[in-house]
């Protein structure tokens, strides 16, 4: 082995840089202004819809310059993807584990569900945003990014997955399993629309009686 060798060695396993308390400071307040922006994006889009909603909108609510939203997202489409992606990673690996899980097929469908409904109304505006976008003929509403797209089929093939097992042990109704769970899916951004809970509909229905109606109009019981 040669100096150089041994040099580039040395380098190569060598910690990387210890940052100093004021660069990770830096680095926090970067991280907090960009979630900022989302939060504050995601309220102003399930809000008023895409359209009337500037990039000039979200910087005085949430207090920064335009330029500021410039230096993290290069134009209103890429913000409002990143306002609808990032619920999305997390729900995926939920429903997955959801889905992989023991127990009689029916009884996961409905466990998918009712984590949806937990999700959603965890984050009622991305819930009405994402609800918003299976509307017929809703203005409001950009064309969905591709991106978000592959998601959202990800999740009714997830689901699919399930009713397709359900049918196998005789827990889930039968007939197509991916138009079963795409009804299923349009049924659930139905009640998203009408919950109290997410929306402003004053006589919506809850969530134990929408549960009730999945199990019984998707699963034998």
């Amino acid at each position: 082995m040669t100096k150089t060798d041994s040099a580039d060695g040395t380098r190569e396993a060598a910690a990387p840089e210890r940052l100093s308390p004021r660069e990770v400071r830096r680095r926090q307040r970067i991280e907090l202004g960009r979630e900022q922006m989302l939060e504050t994006a995601e309220e102003l889009f399930a809000e008023r819809g895409y359209y009337e909603t500037s990039l000039k909108d979200v910087a005085q609510r949430c207090e920064f310059s335009v330029g500021s939203i410039y230096s993290f997202f290069d134009s209103k489409e890429a913000l409002y993807l990143a306002v609808l992606m990032r619920r999305g990673p997390g729900r995926l690996e939920e429903m997955k584990r959801l889905a992989a899980a023991g127990g009689p097929a029916g009884e996961r469908f409905v466990a998918l569900v009712t984590g949806e409904l937990e999700h959603r109304r965890k984050y009622p505006a991305w819930a009405q945003l994402h609800a918003q976008m299976t509307k017929v003929g809703a203005r409001e509403v950009a064309d969905v990014p591709q991106d978000y797209k592959d998601f959202h089929r990800e999740t009714v093939r997830i689901l699919a997955g399930v009713a397709a097992d359900g049918q196998a042990d005789g827990t889930v109704r039968p007939g197509d399993p991916h138009a079963l769970a795409r009804m299923c899916s349009a049924l659930i951004d139905s009640f998203t629309l009408m919950d109290p809970m997410i929306s402003d509909e004053p006589e919506g229905i809850g969530a134990e009686e929408f549960l009730t109606f999945v199990q019984e109009t998707f699963t034998t019981r």
